[in-house]
């Protein structure tokens, strides 16, 4: 798994974990992701691929990846993840059970305080507990 790789599985994980990409969170992926570097610079052949291939990965091996991803990540990269995560799960102003247990189990996975990742979530539209 590349680093831009790493990157785009847990917010791609994050569209998944209803089974339904709603067009608010596709248009904050796209642009969240096309976004920074390196998949600005990406030609968007290349950039599609990448994403079709996770897509289909995620669907078989989620957790694998999830783990894996998480343990290529600088702490910063976690966190900017984890955020745009958060605000994916949160763009149709709905979180559906799983969405909220695939951030709980991302969050296990990254060297993020809990702290931090309520601080974030509520940032996002999650109410804190």
């Amino acid at each position: 798994m590349t680093p831009a790789e790493a990157f785009a599985v847990i917010p791609l994980a994050a569209v998944c974990a209803d089974h339904r990409l709603q067009s608010e969170e596709a248009q904050l992926l796209n642009s969240n992701l096309r976004g920074r570097s390196p998949f600005r610079e990406m030609d968007p052949v290349a950039f599609s691929t990448m994403v079709s291939a996770l897509l289909l990965s995620l669907r078989d091996r989620r957790d694998a990846l999830l783990v894996e991803a998480a343990a290529l990540l600088s702490p910063e990269e976690q966190e900017q993840a984890y955020a745009l995560a958060a605000r994916l799960i949160h763009a149709d102003r709905t979180a559906t059970p799983e969405e909220v247990s695939l951030l709980t189990e991302v969050a296990s996975l990254l060297t993020l305080s809990p702290e931090r990742c309520r601080e974030i979530e509520a940032a996002c539209g999650r109410p804190q507990a």
